[in-house]
C-alpha cells in the first residue's frame, strides 16, 4: 500500500465496534450527518460509516462512503486523535463533492475542539 492509503485495520467492520461507539460515543450533529466519536486504545483512528438507505439508490450511498473515506484519509489529524470515529448519514445530507464535504467536518470537528476536546 502506499504511504497515503487507508488500510483495513482503520476501519471499524464488526457490527459490535459500531454498537459501543453508537452507545458510550460523543455525537456532533452536521447538515444531515451525524459524527460519533469514542476515544479507544489502539493506538490510531478508526473509521465506520453508516448511510441509510432512505438516501438513495446503491450508486449514490457508496458514492457517500467514498467521499467520507477520502476526507478520513486526507485529513487524520483533523479528527480526534486514538479513537473510533462512526459517520451516521441521514436523509437531509446533500454533499456531492469532496471540498464541501472536508470544509463541513472541519467546521463541526473545529468548533468542538475549541469548546471542549474530545479524546
Amino acid at each position: 500500500m502506499g504511504r497515503h492509503a487507508l488500510p483495513k485495520t482503520h476501519l471499524l467492520t464488526k457490527t459490535r465496534q459500531f454498537q459501543r461507539v453508537y452507545q458510550l460515543g460523543h455525537r456532533l450533529r452536521g447538515n444531515g450527518y451525524n459524527i460519533i466519536v469514542l476515544p479507544n486504545g489502539v493506538g490510531f483512528n478508526r473509521l465506520g460509516i453508516s448511510v441509510q438507505k432512505k438516501i438513495g439508490n446503491a450508486v449514490r450511498r457508496n458514492r457517500i462512503k467514498r467521499l467520507i473515506r477520502e476526507t478520513f484519509r486526507l485529513n487524520r489529524n483533523m479528527f480526534p486523535a486514538n479513537s473510533d470515529i462512526v459517520v451516521t448519514i441521514g436523509p437531509g445530507f446533500q454533499t456531492n463533492s469532496l471540498s464541501a464535504l472536508q470544509a463541513s467536518m472541519e467546521e463541526i470537528l473545529g468548533a468542538q475542539n475549541k469548546r471542549r476536546p474530545l479524546a
